[in-house]
């Protein structure tokens, strides 16, 4: 149970304690908790990176080496303390001879940073490095602690953006924390008029909302992901009615205009994390949202009958005497997206899966799609980040057409139908509205 609290967000990396000791209090003071790591023992680091860090301070010399010998020890500790999946990550270089040549032209900063980066690609876009001073022992002040909490704030000066997502990390903990106080108060009503113990009433009340959720459909498997639901109702709740008073300083440079244009890439990198995500691994077969690829794409017409050069031809806006068609026919690949409605998969109602045929193209092909209409939805252009055999992570285009939808079994997916990524469930609540729309189309004569 205690290992649910052991993923700290600020750390600090120090094997001296003359020098630790005055910045643990420092922080101490600032009523901010961390977690303190020698760095000197390799064996003595956790077994996995945290995940949740976003501050850490860091001595670069930890067991009395120097040079390359230092800072391949000091990338080593980083590695095992600091995940690749977690950004970004303020870096406080905080060392005595930061800016004094390590055996060589480059300081002992430099140094640590192009071997860490050398040793992990992975922390590349991801790490801001910032300096704090330490000075030598003959010259530290004698309230080193007071001093420090000065250098603290003053090292983390410049950093809005950062800020703003601290706020925001702190703004959700504490609607998780809203959430919990409302379980709780209600569990305490009935734990006081039942007689029962507050732990008791928590889990009977846990208990009766996975129930709800999952109406018929309750079993050790799907109870979890039913409360989940729930609980992320609530959460949501919380945040849309938060106060938002703590981000009101940073209101002024939020509106303003920035001052470069956007790069060229950056509509469709922000689509890609606005609209999709990855496939979730071990769900419900044929999750909704989950868009699939074909191992096999001449299975195409075991799925909708026709074959697949007839349905790219209706997807596209090409004529075939274009030269451009050759190429829609070369880089189009088919897809398929599951619309069905969520609720009828959390409450097991779905008796069949609902797929809708669609193509995904390079981003120089996307405006040769089909306009959006009756029949046809075209996202807007994404940043796909899950390559696949066939088709590279690059900047993509999503078209979907209503008339290509089959029903089949939800217990299992053929070998040839490859889960690829996620639409998150927004945009695929827009599918689902639009293909009900389709289907509801009334057509009569009259005179």
């Amino acid at each position: 149970m205690i290992n649910q609290l052991a993923s700290p967000s600020v750390c600090v990396v120090d094997d001296d304690p003359k020098e630790y000791g005055p910045i643990l209090a420092a922080l101490n003071n600032l009523y901010v908790s961390c977690i303190h790591i020698l760095g000197n023992e390799i064996s003595a680091l956790p077994a996995q990176p945290f995940k949740r860090l976003q501050l850490i301070f860091l001595d670069l010399h930890l067991n009395n080496s120097v040079g390359k010998t230092a800072a391949s020890h000091t990338a080593n500790v980083f590695t095992k303390l600091v995940s690749t999946q977690t950004a970004p990550i303020v870096v406080v270089i905080w060392s005595k001879y930061a800016q004094v040549p390590d055996g060589g032209d480059e300081t002992a900063a430099e140094l640590f940073k192009k071997t860490l980066l050398r040793a992990e690609p992975g922390y590349k876009g991801k790490l801001i490095f910032v300096e704090m001073p330490k000075p030598m022992p003959d010259a530290r002040p004698e309230d080193w602690t007071g001093e420090l909490r000065t250098e603290i704030e003053k090292a983390l000066t410049d950093q809005a953006a950062v800020e703003v997502l601290w706020t925001w990390d702190s703004t959700v903990r504490d609607a998780c924390m809203g959430v919990s106080e409302g379980l709780t108060a209600i569990a305490a009503v009935s734990a006081d008029k039942a007689g029962t113990k507050l732990t008791e009433s928590l889990t009977d009340a846990m208990q009766r909302l996975a129930k709800a959720q999952g109406e018929g459909d309750l079993s050790a498997a799907t109870a979890p992901g039913h409360l989940i639901t729930v609980l992320t109702q609530l959460l949501i709740d919380q945040l849309e009615n938060s106060d938002t008073k703590a981000l009101a300083a940073h209101g002024k440079w939020l509106a303003t205009e920035p001052p470069k244009a956007a790069p060229a890439d950056f509509a469709a990198q922000m689509n890609g994390l606005l609209l999709t995500a990855s496939a979730s691994p071990d769900t419900t077969p044929f999750m909704p949202g989950t868009v699939y690829r074909l191992s096999d794409v001449r299975r195409f017409g075991d799925l909708y009958g026709g074959d697949l050069v007839s349905f790219m031809d209706v997807c596209t806006s090409l004529k075939s005497t274009q030269p451009k068609w050759h190429d829609w026919l070369k880089d189009a690949w088919p897809v398929l997206v599951e619309i069905s409605p969520a609720c009828d998969v959390a409450q097991n109602n779905r008796v069949n899966t609902l797929l809708v045929g669609g193509l995904i193209v390079p981003a120089a092909l996307g405006p040769h799609r089909k306009p959006n209409g009756d029949s046809f939805a075209c996202l807007p252009l994404i940043h796909l980040r899950w390559p696949a055999p066939d088709f590279a992570a690059q900047d993509a285009a999503l078209i979907f057409c209503y008339r290509y939808k089959v029903a089949g079994p939800i217990d299992a997916i053929p070998d040839w139908v490859v889960p690829w990524f996620r639409l998150r469930e927004m945009p695929t609540a827009s599918l689902r509205a639009a293909h009900s729309g389709h289907a509801a189309r009334i057509g009569y004569v009259f005179i």
